[in-house]
């Protein structure tokens, strides 16, 4: 906008000079001005209802520190003048090509939503921009799930089996193999069923890995403890399994290995913001107890600055009005 009226300015003052000098050459010159500046601000005018700007996400649910591809298809007329342009995360506007994509980098672990993304219209002369700024896209869910970190695994004292008892959950057919132990004789001597009870930890011998939110963390302490869990939970499920205790929940939950449970894990993890200052579970002897208590008060910060479009789930406030532009 500025260009243009700075434009449109020199536009009067040379007309004006050219009225004093009486110079034919001139007026022409400044009156040909006038005109370009007057067309680049009604081909803006127009484009502003004309062009429409659609956006897609590639992905629901990365992985942090990978990019999500925000692609954009941009419909305008090909004889009006102008293009479409959006607001990129470093704050700059950038073009838009009919068929354009951007990179999208989230640093930070939970649920978020990507919210429309800012466009505008602007003449090809880049003289005059529209003031009414259109959003392209509906909000987008995304998952990001914590990077493992590179941890070395906690090893249990000799002998130690922290809630290794197995706990009934309701009854199941039998199966042939089944411990005698875990048969329902009741249902047996009742109605002549063979039952056995089904339970929901995971066998005698797999270590526990505790996940602990309690108090209030910070977002960088959350992120380092989710990270920290994550590296423990992948790598005992990749050494034979283990089980978890979330925060909120009452049982362990069985990871018997990383193409059997993990992940699903990896989920529960990047969800686990809003458990953050839940009770602490409780961890028996011998457990890995990951609390958010114990993250590092100093170093480099994981946790950047999230993209324009980007808000936690939890703090996201788009209205019904956000629509697709």
């Amino acid at each position: 906008m500025k260009r243009g009226l700075a434009t449109g300015s020199l536009g009067l003052a040379l007309l004006l000079v050219a009225a004093l000098l009486g110079s034919v050459a001139l007026f022409a010159f400044a009156l040909g001005l006038l005109v370009l500046v007057l067309g680049c601000l009604m081909a803006t005018a127009v484009g502003a209802g004309r062009v429409v700007v659609e956006r897609t996400v590639d992905r629901d649910e990365v992985v942090e520190g990978q990019p999500i591809t925000l692609r954009f298809r941009v419909r305008a007329p090909r004889a009006l003048p102008v293009h479409a342009e959006i607001l990129d995360a470093d704050g700059i506007w950038r073009r838009l090509e009919r068929d354009s994509s951007r990179r999208c980098t989230i640093e930070r672990p939970g649920a978020h939503l990507i919210g429309p993304s800012a466009v505008r219209v602007r003449d090809d002369l880049r003289l005059f921009a529209s003031s009414r700024r259109p959003t392209a896209g509906d909000p987008a869910f995304v998952l990001v799930l914590p990077t493992p970190a590179s941890v070395g695994l906690e090893q249990r004292p000799q002998g130690a089996d922290p809630g290794g008892d197995p706990e009934p959950d309701g009854l199941q057919p039998y199966s042939r193999g089944t411990p005698f132990g875990r048969i329902h004789w009741p249902s047996v001597a009742r109605a002549g069923e063979w039952q056995e009870r089904r339970v929901i930890t995971a066998p005698r011998g797999m270590p526990l890995v505790v996940v602990d939110l309690s108090g209030s963390p910070s977002d960088e302490a959350v992120g380092w403890t989710l990270r920290v869990a994550a590296g423990q939970i992948h790598g005992l499920a990749g050494a034979g399994g283990c089980r978890v205790l979330l925060p909120g929940e009452r049982h362990p939950i069985p990871v018997e290995s990383v193409s059997g449970g993990w992940a699903g894990m990896h989920r529960r993890l990047a969800s686990l913001r809003s458990a953050v200052g839940t009770a602490p579970p409780t961890a028996p002897p011998g457990a890995i107890h990951v609390r958010a208590a114990q993250a590092p008060t100093r170093g480099p910060a994981r946790s950047g600055r999230l993209p324009s479009e980007v808000v936690p789930l939890e703090k996201a406030t788009f209205g019904s009005g956000a629509g697709r532009r």
